[in-house]
């Protein structure tokens, strides 16, 4: 069974979009993949878009997508990921209106809380808070940083 989780992009205390990732969901995968997709919009683009909730939310969409748009194959021999020739040949992602029942991480990106850069972070990057829990009991993990760095939760 996959480890479900949601990506709130907030501005503050106003939710503008929530992102849905049907697998892997810890703080080792989701979370190092929020701050790894961060890392690639300031790499990639001259308008991080960080103070904007929405506009950064449609760009994490596209770096999941990408990031999922794989095959596997497996031989005896070895294991191969290739990208699909169809970019939109995908699955495992989507925008929500609200959380589906099952995840069991919910990440907040708050667009407000910018944090100065840290060891190879992006500047002026969202603050990034995990929350672990299921259906209306969530406890806060705290920062993405300190929580990869404490290691996935048990």
């Amino acid at each position: 069974m996959s480890t479900r989780s949601s990506t709130h992009f907030t501005m503050g205390e106003k939710l503008r979009a929530i992102v849905y990732r049907h697998a892997d969901g810890y703080p080792s995968g989701a979370g190092a993949d929020l701050l790894e997709f961060l890392r690639a919009v300031q790499r990639q683009t001259p308008d991080t878009r960080f103070g904007d909730p929405s506009y950064l939310a449609a760009k994490y969409v596209v770096f999941l997508a990408e990031l999922f748009a794989v095959d596997y194959e497996w031989t005896a021999d070895e294991f191969k990921i290739a990208p699909r020739t169809n970019r939109l040949d995908f699955i495992s992602v989507g925008v929500c209106l609200s959380d589906p029942a099952d995840i069991e991480y919910r990440y907040i990106v708050d667009c407000a809380a910018r944090l100065d850069p840290e060891e190879g972070l992006p500047v002026g990057r969202p603050s990034i808070r995990v929350e672990h829990g299921y259906g209306d009991t969530w406890a806060d993990l705290g920062e993405i940083r300190d929580v990869l760095a404490a290691g996935d939760p048990s």
